[in-house]
């Protein structure tokens, strides 16, 4: 199928409302929505769909139906993945929506900041083992060298993995700043571990 983006119908329910023009809703959101088929086998190829568009930031609106706020890079992701699609024998559809009304779009939206929350609670989760691993090897007096280049990586992976949940917060979740204040606590703690690790050090070469 071809790849290009295309305005999506503007669809009325029989009896119904139509859909809210942009002037209608000069704050509306305009969405980016991905409908594809894969084949069943082997399924190593819809797991790895699920990953990349998990990593785009992406939400399953159904089985198969995707969407992204159309803002930059939103695009190129999804006709990205489109390819992979086509080379896995599959087909898909790119299209530019809009939400029908504001409750719509407040739906959709909330759709996106649970997952963002989902996974902004998933970095604090591991914030709180490595302050715990932390105190558990300072009780341990555990000050090495090789302990604080193990916690330095971790905090490092902590940092990295809050940067990629925070590149696909699209609407800019509450909870990012918490998270980036636990990370903080982190840094902190990781200091003052390596201030005893290298306290101890001299104290044992002397």
């Amino acid at each position: 199928m071809a790849p290009h983006p295309f305005d999506a119908p503007n669809l009325q329910a029989p009896n119904g409302p139509s859909r809210a023009s942009a002037e209608d809703q000069p704050d509306a959101v305009p969405w980016l929505v991905l409908v594809y088929k894969v084949p069943p086998e082997p399924s190593r190829h819809r797991v790895a769909l699920w990953r990349r568009l998990k990593e785009a930031g992406a939400v399953y609106l159904q089985n198969s139906v995707c969407i992204l706020p159309d803002q930059p890079g939103s695009a190129q992701a999804f006709q990205a993945l489109g390819q992979e699609i086509e080379a896995a024998g599959g087909e898909y559809t790119l299209l530019q929506a809009q939400a029908a009304n504001p409750a719509e779009q407040a739906k959709i939206i909330a759709r996106f900041h649970a997952d963002r929350s989902q996974e902004y609670g998933e970095v604090v989760e591991q914030c709180e083992a490595f302050l715990e691993d932390l105190k558990q090897e300072t009780a341990r007096r555990n000050f090495s060298y090789a302990e604080l280049e193990a916690n330095e990586a971790g905090l490092e992976r902590l940092l990295h993995w809050f940067r990629k949940v925070r590149s696909r917060d699209f609407f800019a979740s509450s909870e990012a700043a918490a998270v980036e204040a636990r990370l903080e606590q982190c840094r902190q703690a990781l200091d003052e571990f390596a201030a005893r690790v290298f306290a101890e050090q001299d104290r044992d070469s002397r």
